[in-house]
């Protein structure tokens, strides 16, 4: 049997300042675990205490050289610093993924909560009806009350002989873009806080998808899109062509844009295309008309459908 190791190879040889402040911000951590257990979660106090347990045998232990001298990191020439630093990004590396995969759940649920309650306040005050088997037109908007009443009169009552029925997402403006939609008859849908323009699809398409609309057509509220050509990108729903058709400024007219932002819109046209194996022109246009029984299962349509121009 080998010789036990002497003491002195187990503890440090005197008690630097350094490893003195780290021991004790040891005792710190572990009487913050300790005063805030009743306010943090079982798993971030069991964090905290192995952060402190990981200072206090760095700081009061010669155990981390022997683990850094396992991997060849040596007390010579700095490689045992270089060891550390290491290490010590590995563990900032997992708490980085930790917070990111806590942050991605709470934005998920905060999603759901704002659709639920949008969809709780559309249902409860009858506007499901306004919607059945009519074409949805869903338009997302933010800080729009300059714009949105341009917009919204230029949306044609009837489009391909079916009739057609207005929401606007307010997704949590500060301007009267709520009180302009309503003015104009749109149902309005608002979001308490500002979520983003995705956030506020996914809600316009729950409701219209809940409220049994045929097909819906999404345009932006700020006038880029032209509502007067609506039947373009609705006609080919209508026949059964495809389930998805989007609007497409390449192959029409439309003004040009800034020479990184044109690259940019060809490099992911080609992207996605190349992923949904269908020729898209225009990835990054919001003008485009989804029959709405697909809309749950939208990024499987996606690649069955070829989207016409407009």
């Amino acid at each position: 049997m080998p010789p036990m190791p002497p003491a002195a190879d187990l503890l440090p040889p005197e008690l630097t300042a350094l490893r003195a402040a780290g021991l004790v911000l040891a005792v710190v951590v572990t009487g913050f675990a300790i005063w805030r257990r009743r306010s943090l979660r079982n798993a971030d106090v069991l964090i905290l205490l192995l952060i402190a347990l990981g200072l206090a045998l760095v700081a009061g232990t010669e155990i981390p050289d022997s683990l850094l001298s396992a991997f060849s990191f040596e007390r010579e020439n700095g490689t045992r610093i270089i060891g550390v630093a290491i290490l010590a990004i590995l563990v900032l590396f997992a708490l980085v993924v930790r917070a990111l995969a806590q942050g991605s759940r709470v934005s998920r649920q905060l999603s759901e909560a704002l659709e639920g309650l949008a969809w709780e306040e559309f249902r409860a005050s009858g506007h499901p009806e306004r919607f059945r088997d009519r074409i949805g037109v869903l338009v997302p908007a933010y800080n729009e009350a300059a714009n949105v009443g341009a917009v919204l009169d230029r949306i044609p009552a009837e489009v391909c002989g079916q009739p057609t029925a207005v929401l606007v997402v307010d997704d949590g403006s500060r301007d009267a873009t709520e009180a302009v939609a309503s003015e104009r008859g749109a149902i309005v849908a608002r979001h308490v806080v500002n979520r983003g323009g995705g956030a506020a699809l996914r809600t316009g398409y729950r409701l219209l998808s809940d409220s049994g609309a045929q097909i819906v057509v999404t345009l932006d509220a700020d006038g880029q899109h032209l509502p007067e050509e609506m039947d373009r990108l609705v006609a080919p729903i209508l026949s059964g062509e495809v389930a998805v058709a989007h609007g497409s400024r390449v192959l029409g007219e439309a003004e040009p844009n800034h020479p990184a932002r044109e690259a940019g819109i060809v490099f992911f046209n080609r992207l996605v295309s190349l992923i949904t194996r269908t020729r898209v022109t225009d990835c990054s246009n919001g003008y485009r008309a989804v029959r709405a029984d697909v809309l749950p299962t939208l990024s499987c349509a996606r690649s069955s459908s070829t989207p016409p121009s407009s």
